[in-house]
């Protein structure tokens, strides 16, 4: 895994998964719970929800999130696109902590999520142990 070091948080934020696959959100979601983290486990199913919820975020109707796990490839607004938005914005230019989570090994993706503010870059783990291992490190 090649994250930098995540901030500790308030139990009631939550950690944000955003994957247009139903299968990966649901897996994660299990694996999270078996890690027994504290904060509320949300998921999104696209960028535009997380700009929605970061905009709710900045109305003061919703909780800074702890951590986005940000899905790389999703249609219309790919993860990418979504990490550009989102440090566009002021109130987030430094938070929430984004980690790129995809399939791609390739480098150039990893630098390029470097290079737009991402906090780390992770492969979707291939077991429920290493996923649920993953969620055990998240501080």
């Amino acid at each position: 895994m090649r994250t930098t070091n995540l901030p500790t948080t308030e139990t009631t934020q939550p950690v944000v998964m955003v994957d247009d696959s139903y299968t990966d959100i649901l897996l994660a979601q299990l694996c999270y719970e078996d890690a027994c983290r504290e904060n509320p486990f949300v998921s999104m199913s696209s960028g535009a929800q997380l700009l929605e919820y970061l905009d709710a975020v900045e109305a003061g109707t919703a909780v800074m999130p702890a951590i986005v796990l940000l899905d790389i490839n999703m249609p219309a607004m790919n993860g990418f696109d979504v990490l550009e938005a989102v440090r566009r914005r002021e109130a987030f230019a430094r938070v929430p902590p984004i980690v790129m989570f995809t399939h791609s090994d390739d480098p150039g993706d990893e630098r390029r999520a470097a290079e737009l503010g991402a906090h780390g870059y992770r492969t979707k783990p291939f077991t429920v142990a290493e996923y649920v291992e993953f969620f055990e490190t998240l501080n």
